[in-house]
């Protein structure tokens, strides 16, 4: 966090985008919209993130709104969020919960659907898509989970995701405020620029291979043992994220050092 002080009184501006509240996300979701220069867009976001009256604002000296205005930067740069700081979304009387930070909580199966849909938002910019995203990650409560959840190990309090039900819920969310979905948009583009760091051979193996898609299949049915019937794919992506992730990476580093070694073989 920054701090700058105002007639003594401290305040605090993010220095990073897990530093941001869910009301500092949405407003900035709403300057993306804008056809924003970038000074422009940094004083809205210190302005709002300072929350000071517009008198006080004139006593911020030019040094300090400069150098404010430079520690958010990072708005910027690749985003980092992985923070799920819309953990709730309401449609009329619906309610639909979120995945948890780092999406820790999600499926493989879920996880792969949603980052198509978020590669085809990105590249068309069609709402269509962002509404899709959204309904993947966002699913109603479970029935009697204040029950259920002492007797489980799975701690997601959000109904299995299936396909039936997507279309009907996609329609709910589209009545949403764009900066809502968009904020999702955010915080599921931080998770995903979190993995190569942490899963550094999975991500080789895709470059590799040339197609994503290709990428994820050759390397599911590798974490199956090579079985392709739908009861080995399914326990894959029904299987945590993050588990499937560990099991993908070793696979993904064996791979890498057998090819080692026959590139050495040959070089001899």
């Amino acid at each position: 966090m920054n701090q700058i002080e105002i007639d003594g009184k401290t305040y605090f501006t993010p220095s990073d985008w897990n530093e941001l509240t869910k009301k500092q996300v949405l407003f900035v979701s709403r300057l993306f919209q804008g056809q924003l220069s970038i000074v422009d867009f940094k004083l809205r976001a210190l302005f709002d993130f300072l929350s000071v009256k517009p008198k006080d604002i004139k006593r911020i000296t030019p040094e300090d709104a400069y150098f404010l205005c430079e520690s958010l930067d990072f708005l910027f740069k690749e985003v980092s969020l992985t923070k799920n700081l819309i953990p709730v979304i309401r449609t009329g009387k619906r309610k639909y919960l979120g995945p948890a930070d780092a999406m820790m909580n999600c499926t493989f199966g879920e996880f792969t659907m949603a980052n198509s849909l978020l590669d085809s938002f990105s590249r068309t910019k069609e709402q269509k898509y962002l509404d899709e995203m959204v309904a993947v990650l966002y699913r109603p409560r479970k029935w009697f989970w204040f029950i259920r959840k002492t007797f489980t190990d799975n701690q997601d309090p959000r109904k299995r995701f299936v396909n039936r039900t997507l279309k009907k819920r996609c329609l709910r969310i589209s009545q949403l405020d764009y900066e809502a979905k968009y904020s999702v948009f955010l915080f599921f583009s931080g998770v995903l620029n979190s993995l190569p760091l942490l899963y550094p051979y999975v991500y080789q193996k895709q470059g590799d291979i040339g197609s994503e898609d290709n990428g994820w299949a050759s390397l599911i049915i590798s974490l199956a043992d090579g079985k392709t019937d739908d009861k080995s794919l399914e326990t894959v992506m029904n299987s945590n994220i993050y588990n499937v992730f560990i099991g993908l990476n070793k696979k993904s580093k064996e791979y890498h050092e057998y090819m080692s070694k026959i590139e050495s073989y040959d070089r001899h």
